[in-house]
């Protein structure tokens, strides 16, 4: 359980995608995440579903098959509103407290952290019916990024300037540790108001707390 914890959170602060757009403002886009990493791989299929609106954004990754949901919430313009809950096996949390870097968990595309962008708009490809072009990524730290990016797509965002423009439906984001790679396999233009609420029935904790529930 300890392991799954750590993979799950980890996941929502490596895909550390921001807001990255007739352009779609609203609606949800689900990945699929493969990535080399042991442990990750032992997770199954991996789903990402990102959702967003004018005013809200949530990431959620979904592994065994259900089993383990943790999803991030925030209000775009107030990282102090980030939430965080898991749900795994049935024992339901929401951490509370969650710092400004964990709040970037929702930054897909970790675009705040970006050195530069090589678009090549001569490489393209259809992705979940989208039209989407190359964008080569290099970050301040030891990440790299390749994109596939569309200009169909929207996000808000409280990050008034990005070297990235466009939403990325096609990532592969290399670390020190890991590959990660997602996919879009469905994009839809509605959603509801809903994806952004803590449902009942969540315990809150601090993350202090919860790490002690989770084994350490």
């Amino acid at each position: 359980m300890k392991k799954i914890k750590q993979i799950s959170i980890c996941l929502l602060l490596l895909v550390s995608i921001s807001s990255i757009g007739q352009v779609m403002t609203s609606g949800v886009v689900k990945y699929k995440m493969t990535s080399d990493n042991e442990q990750m791989a032992m997770m199954g299929d991996i789903i990402m579903t990102s959702y967003f609106d004018n005013e809200n954004v949530a990431v959620e990754v979904d592994m065994m098959g259900g089993m383990v949901l943790t999803k991030i919430y925030k209000k775009i313009n107030d990282p102090k509103s980030t939430k965080m809950t898991m749900d795994a096996m049935g024992n339901k949390y929401e951490i509370t407290g969650i710092d400004e870097k964990a709040s970037k968990g929702v930054d897909m595309a970790d675009l705040d952290n970006i050195a530069t962008v090589t678009f090549d708009k001569t490489a393209t490809k259809e992705i979940a019916g989208f039209k989407c072009y190359k964008a080569t990524v290099t970050y301040n730290d030891d990440k790299t990024g390749e994109f596939y990016i569309t200009d169909a797509i929207k996000m808000m965002s409280s990050t008034k300037e990005s070297k990235l423009k466009g939403f990325p439906l096609e990532m592969k984001i290399t670390t020190p540790d890991a590959i990660l790679e997602l996919k879009a396999t469905e994009v839809f233009k509605v959603v509801s108001k809903d994806a952004f609420i803590v449902p009942e029935g969540f315990e809150k904790v601090t993350m202090e707390e919860f790490q002690e529930k989770m084994g350490g």
